[in-house]
């Protein structure tokens, strides 16, 4: 607050006197009065108690310069007062100056005078505390820099970041050589960026402490420092308009839609609208104070893809042009197109990796890491390869690690990694979107609302369990406070043991960590259900739960705080006590004995769970996964089996930590010991600790192959499952094929004996040598005839079955063209139509077009054309030899069941002695093409045969042979984008005998497919 005061100076009071004597005491008019110089002051409090807090990460950055500004009305970013540390009581500030809202800025400035240098520590993390009175947007930059200070940046991309000018010395991080590897530190430029809006702050503050921990704090925010927030910062920046909460959101939005596009954008609904509540993790060390979800996970394998790329000031400034323009994928502009598949490529390689460390050993890392850099490096040579693939080694044996801290950490278990990374893969296998896919609208809200909405169910379970757990945890610190209460000799040793295990345990459950990342979460939450509010009230609810959420997970934020605080207390408490009474050795012996105690307990509990695991892999590996029944079943097993992996690898974990700590009392009693007898005795628990420590270690590798295997079966099974389910629809169609009149012998004898008619008709009326006429077949007594050799035209019909055929003829060149139709009859009613066009005259005219190749066979109903070895007439085409004939037709068949409309078209080369059937339509609701290819040769026919049938699976049957050899062959369909075969095929003497892949046989008969011999 400033306060306004105006007053004169002495030295203007001293100068208003001396001027208003002299005019007293003189008659000179030359004397010219002097108006007084009037002094303003300004005088303020400002008390820094709004935290904003965060981890600038791509990977860490380390000992960064932290500068914190904020933005105008135009965008522009100012100067603005903060501290590196809450605020206890207000500061103070007076300054003066000859105007008032000079003195005013006079305050300000010096307020702001006072700012600290922030530098971020190792994970990259800073905090910084704004005035109580301050509102509006925070502009936070973080900067690492080649040269000249000590910020650092740690590579976590998986394939490296690059080279060093000078190799470093080889030392825990580095291995002495000049790649810049998975896990090391490096000197780089690189500044990232975050706007984060400060709300005006309720009168009624919490007085909750912050994130950090801090005292004094009245209000906390996160905003992590990531290249999304940077791009989104630059966007707003360059808008040049005021920023506010909605500006923040929609341009997040924006960027998460031109970047990951709509499906990956679905991941990230906890935290779309804010993207600084989360995604600060370096895959290199994952601390725990952030769990791996899906969100953070995609966000985070990003940044990693985007370090290892060659120009990250190029990758941003094209990223950012595309999100100006709107197109970032499918980008007519080379520069920004060149990115976007450079990005794609890398986050691919990236996802591929992370899903080899989430359910792999270190030689599939291995694999993975030399995948990827042939992948990326596709001009590398032999040798780069093979030197790349000897590094490796060293490389998945870092992921590995880092995998394996994760998990310790707490910010995942074995099973749910594995599940998010290749949830994660999957939705990350193409980036961006173009023309509708961008649209933000109600269908994109309305998915984000579901993923928002099962997010905030699973949270308030979170949020429950947690509370459970501060529950118990407060009412084991009420009976060790029972304790405290009256501390004697007689007592002090077992209130000093009661505290240490109450320490421990409250180290182990983390139960601050947990409350502030569930925090932190549900304010992601909050600002997403804004942006849905804003967009359509119906989504009140989820706001209204969003902000419940968030209010009792600040209660748990609380609640942690005072128990360690509380904790804190005892812990010195308990120190004072064993001095006091001279107890010190004693409480050291006894903390020794209870934590080793703890430590057996752990051990048992471990050994437990590995006996499950133990039993649920080998019941997994047991299964068999022959039909769908019992893949489903292998599925339960191996699911159980990755369920209990995991657990046993969390249950080591925990019996690690009472080691460490079980250690760490021993070797305090052994440096506190006086006596041999309890320096023997202090050491032989730190030996006994040790062993256990090895045979701990010994589980966490066995719970980590067991995972791995056990992962895997399901991998199998689920396989397995969706192969079986493919097959299904796959025996479903074969069996729709098998049933269709146009496959089976009916319905090609149909077709077969009109071209027999038709045949039989015309060498009748050639030998009969005259021009026209009209009579009945003598060789097809139920066929009358009617035709003209002068205009090439011929019309059949049978009275008797209603059956008729025409055609009509043209020559032209070393062609006969022939516009042909048919009514025809088949065995049991089944009708066969050869379409025509409505007369004659046009049908030819259509069949001579194409022929010239004028048009093509979609245009066109039923032409036949025989190509001979020259130019023929009616005179001389009885010594011409036909060299080709083809026929395209277009095809009804009718028999009450299925039908078909189709296209059926035949090539005979008579040169090569080869020809082509086609026929592709539609039979029910099977729509469908097939190909058969024939040879004759002097031993025998040869023919090859395929049925597609165009639907989702891509169902293909495929038939290649001949009589001696037999006709086999593959059913084919689609499969995880691939095809695969799914059974064997093999003509029989009456139709086709299938074996499909779980061992069923089937044999369909009745079906003559296409007798090429007719």
């Amino acid at each position: 607050m400033v306060k306004r005061t105006i007053k004169f100076t002495p030295i203007a009071a001293s100068v208003a006197l001396t001027l208003g004597l002299t005019a007293c005491g003189s008659d000179n008019d030359r004397n010219i009065p002097v108006t007084p110089v009037e002094s303003f002051t300004a005088t303020g409090d400002a008390q820094f108690n709004i935290e904003v807090t965060g981890k600038a990460v791509k990977g860490s950055m380390k000992n960064a310069v932290v500068t914190v500004m904020t933005l105008d009305a135009s965008g522009l970013s100012v100067p603005v007062a903060f501290r590196s540390a809450a605020s206890a009581e207000a500061e103070s500030f007076s300054e003066e100056a000859l105007s008032q809202d000079a003195a005013d800025a006079a305050v300000e400035a010096s307020k702001i005078a006072a700012n600290p240098e922030v530098l971020t520590d190792e994970n990259g993390r800073y905090s910084i505390y704004l005035d109580g009175d301050f509102t509006g947007p925070v502009y936070i930059t973080v900067k690492t820099s080649a040269e000249g200070d000590d910020s650092f940046l740690r590579c976590d991309a998986y394939i490296g970041c690059g080279d060093y000018d000078v190799a470093p010395e080889e030392d825990d991080v580095n291995d002495g050589d000049t790649a810049i590897e998975f896990g090391e530190w490096y000197k780089t430029d690189l500044e990232l960026s975050v706007v984060k809006f400060v709300p005006a702050q309720a009168s009624d503050a919490s007085g909750a402490s912050g994130v950090a921990g801090s005292d004094n704090v009245d209000m906390s925010y996160t905003a992590n420092v990531t290249f999304l927030t940077s791009l989104v910062a630059q966007l707003l920046i360059d808008a040049g308009s005021s920023v506010d909460e909605t500006g923040i959101a929609n341009t997040s939005l924006r960027t998460v839609i031109q970047i990951f596009g709509p499906d990956a954008a679905i991941l990230l609904a906890p935290m779309i609208a804010d993207l600084s509540t989360a995604g600060a993790v370096d895959l290199s060390n994952v601390d725990g104070d952030e769990e791996l979800s899906e969100a953070v996970l995609a966000i985070a394998q990003l940044s990693s893809s985007i370090q290892g790329l060659p120009s990250l000031a190029n990758v941003f400034a094209q990223l950012k042009a595309g999100i100006q323009a709107n197109q970032l994928s499918g980008s007519t502009d080379v520069d920004i197109a060149a990115v976007v598949l450079a990005l794609q490529t890398a986050v691919t390689n990236t996802s591929n990796i992370f899903v080899a460390i989430a359910t792999g050993d270190e030689t599939a890392i291995a694999a993975a890491l030399v995948t990827a850099y042939k992948l990326n490096n596709p001009t590398a040579t032999q040798t780069e390869i093979d030197a790349f693939t000897a590094n490796s080694v060293g490389i998945a044996t870092k992921a590995k690690e880092a995998k394996d801290r994760a998990i310790a950490n707490g910010a995942a278990t074995n099973e749910s990694l594995a599940q998010i990374a290749v949830k994660v893969k999957k939705a990350l296998e193409k980036l961006g979107c173009t023309g509708d896919a961008c649209t933000i609208g109600d269908t994109l809200y309305a998915q984000l609302a579901a993923a928002l909405t099962a997010e905030v169910d699973a949270a308030e379970l979170q949020l429950t369990e947690l509370q459970d757990m501060v529950d118990s945890a407060e009412a084991d610190l009420a009976e060790v406070q029972a304790l405290a209460d009256d501390v004697t000799a007689e007592n002090a040793v077992a209130f000093a043991s009661a505290v240490t295990l109450l320490q421990n345990e409250a180290t182990t459950a983390a139960l601050s960590v947990s409350a502030n990342i569930l925090y932190v979460k549900s304010q992601g939450y909050v600002t997403t259900a804004q942006t849905l509010v804003a967009n359509n009230t119906s989504y009140q609810q989820l706001l209204d739960d969003s902000e419940a959420l968030s209010q009792g997970s600040l209660v748990e934020v609380e609640n942690t705080v005072a128990f360690d605080t509380a904790l804190a207390a005892l812990v010195t408490q308990a120190a004072d006590a064993v001095i006091e009474f001279d107890l010190v050795v004693e409480a050291a012996e006894q903390v020794a004995l209870d934590t080793a105690a703890v430590a057996d307990e752990k051990q048992n509990l471990a050994a437990i769970v590995e006996t499950t695991s133990t039993s649920a892999l080998a019941d997994a590996e047991s299964a068999t996964i022959d039909t769908a029944e019992s893949a489903a079943q292998a599925l339960e097993l191996a699911m159980a089996a990755v369920t209990a992996a995991s657990e046993f690898a969390a249950a080591v974990d925990a019996l690690e930590i009472a080691i460490a700590q079980a250690l760490e009392a021993a070797e305090a009693y052994l440096a506190a010991a006086v006596t041999q007898e309890d320096i023997d005795a202090a050491t032989a628990q730190i030996e006994a600790l040790k062993s256990m420590a090895t045979a701990a270690q010994a589980q966490a590798e066995l719970a980590a192959e067991q995972f791995v295997i056990a992962y895997a079966l399901q991998l199998q099974a689920e396989e397995a499952i969706a192969k079986l389910a493919v097959l299904t629809s796959v025996k479903a169609t074969s069996e729709s094929l098998s049933t269709m009149t146009v496959l089976t012998g009916s319905g090609a004898d149909a077709v077969a004996d009109a071209a027999d008619v038709l045949a039989d008709v015309i060498d009748e009326l050639a030998e009969m040598g005259n021009n026209s006429g009209t009579g009945t077949s003598t060789r097809n007594a139920d066929w009358d005839y009617a035709y003209s050799l002068d205009d090439l035209t011929l019309m059949l019909s049978n009275a008797t079955t209603g059956e008729m055929i025409n055609a009509a003829a043209s020559y032209e060149g070393d062609k006969l063209v022939v516009a042909w139709g048919a009514t025809l009859k088949g065995e049991n009613d089944v009708s066969v139509e050869l379409v025509t066009a409505d007369t004659q005259t046009l049908a030819l005219t259509d069949c001579v077009d194409f022929a010239a190749g004028t048009i093509d066979a979609t245009q066109i109903d039923s032409c036949l054309v025989f190509t001979f070895d020259g130019a023929v007439t009616a005179d001389n085409v009885d010594d011409a030899e036909i060299i080709m004939t083809e026929t395209t037709n277009h095809v009804e068949i009718i028999d009450g069941d299925s039908g078909f409309t189709g296209m059926l078209s035949i090539t005979a080369d008579d040169a090569t002695d080869s020809g082509s059937i086609t026929l592709e339509g539609v039979s029910g609701d099977v729509d469908f093409k097939v190909m058969t290819t024939y040879l004759d040769s002097d031993m025998e026919e040869a023919s090859a045969l395929d049925i597609t049938v165009n639907n989702a699976m891509g169902y293909t049957l495929s038939i290649t042979g001949n009589e001696s050899a037999g006709y086999t062959g593959d059913v084919m369909a689609m499969y995880n984008e691939m095809m695969m075969s799914f059974g064997t095929a093999a003509k029989t003497t009456n139709g086709l005998s299938i074996t499909y892949i779980d061992g069923d046989v089937v044999d369909y008969t009745d079906v003559d497919l296409i007798d090429s011999s007719k």
